[in-house]
Formats: structure tokens, C-alpha cells, sequence
């Protein structure tokens, strides 16, 4: 008798998945996503756009924490220099420092209605960006079930 040899190949196949989160997506994420050829041209650009928009939010955000980082700067030599003045005398090279410090004070209290006024404004900057962030989001979720 002959055997007749067969073999029976066995492929085996799993699904991976792997769940992005755009808030979080990096662009060495994106650019791994073109290299692998995961995302087409259309997506790559969205989520190039995304990142940009992200990029804008973060910059506006680094921009205003700047100013509260001055503003709390000038909070602290103000209180130092009203110290000062309540430990002056009033000796005539006392009514000089005095007189330096109020200066001082007054510079500072310009500056600080500067950097309310533009915090205010770069509030206002973070927020719109944020809405357009999220907005884009938004639509490529839309658009990537469709």
C-alpha cells in the first residue's frame, strides 16, 4: 500500500487593535501610522492638522503661565518692598528710599495691569484654540465612522 502524505496547513490569524487617544497623539505616533502605512493620506493630514492646533493651545497655555509666574514675582518684591517702607524711619536718606521704593511699586503695579490684561487675552487665545481643537477632533471622529 502507498501512503499518500498529505499536510494540512494551519494558518492562524488574530485581530490586533490598538485605541489612540487624539488628545494624546504625538507626531513620532503619526509618523509611525504613515510608515506602517495604518492611515491614509487624508487622515495623515488631519492628524497633522490636530497636532498643529495642539501645538497652538500649548503654546497659549506656556504664554499665560509665564505671566501668572511674573505676576506672582512682582507679589513677592512688593510685599518685600512695602516691608522695607514700614521699617524706614524718615531720615532724609530714608525719604530717599522711600520714595525709590514707591517708584518701584508703581512700575510693578503698571506691569501687573499689563499681564492681567494680557492673561485675559491669552485666555481668551487658549480658549478659542481649544474649541477649534476640540472641534477637529470632533469631525475626524465623525468622519472616520462614516
Amino acid at each position: 500500500m502507498d501512503e499518500v502524505s498529505r499536510s494540512l496547513v494551519v494558518e492562524e490569524a488574530r485581530q490586533v487593535e490598538a485605541t489612540y487617544s487624539l488628545s494624546n497623539l504625538t507626531s513620532e505616533q503619526v509618523a509611525s501610522f504613515v510608515s506602517q502605512r495604518s492611515v491614509d493620506k487624508a487622515l495623515e493630514d488631519a492628524l497633522r492638522r490636530i497636532l498643529a492646533q495642539k501645538s497652538v493651545v500649548a503654546d497659549l497655555e506656556n504664554q499665560r503661565e509665564a505671566r501668572d509666574s511674573e505676576t506672582e514675582k512682582i507679589f513677592d518684591d512688593q510685599q518685600r518692598l512695602r516691608e522695607n517702607l514700614k521699617a524706614l524711619k524718615g531720615s532724609a536718606e530714608e525719604k530717599a528710599l522711600v520714595q525709590r521704593y514707591t517708584q518701584q511699586l508703581n512700575q510693578q503695579e503698571t506691569r501687573l495691569e499689563t499681564l492681567r490684561k494680557e492673561i485675559q487675552d491669552l485666555e481668551a487665545k487658549r480658549d478659542g484654540a481649544q474649541t477649534l481643537l476640540n472641534q477637529m477632533i470632533q469631525e475626524l471622529s465623525f468622519d472616520a465612522k462614516v
